[in-house]
């Protein structure tokens, strides 16, 4: 929880009407798919297939908070005050989020003693 959420800087941030946010990302291939991505033409101009992820309004108000310094303990803390839900609830949810976020590349965690 006292880790720190880093943003990806391939990701292109897209702030819709609505104040939610559109995250477009190159989609991460093995190499075997990436090769079989440009034999059928999907891998256009050197460049990887872009993914793009829609945040709800939870989603970007975390995404938001993702600055290096806020811990997810302090933004769970925010999560929690903003919807009134329990902290360990907060702390469930939000720690999902980034780790999924995690897996798919758009963030990463320093530690808490990190630069």
């Amino acid at each position: 929880m006292s880790c720190k959420p880093v943003k990806n800087r391939d990701i292109d941030e897209t702030r819709m009407d609505s104040g939610l946010l559109m995250l477009s990302y190159p989609l991460r291939l093995k190499p075997l798919f990436a090769d079989v991505a440009k034999r059928f033409g999907m891998w256009k101009e050197g460049s990887p297939p872009i993914k793009r992820l829609e945040l709800d309004e939870m989603g970007t108000l975390v995404w938001d908070m993702i600055d290096g310094k806020n811990s997810v303990r302090k933004i769970a803390e925010e999560f929690a005050a903003k919807y009134q839900v329990l902290p360990r609830e907060a702390e469930v949810a939000t720690a999902s989020f980034l780790r999924d976020l995690g897996k798919r590349g758009l963030i990463a965690f320093r530690g808490k003693h990190s630069g």
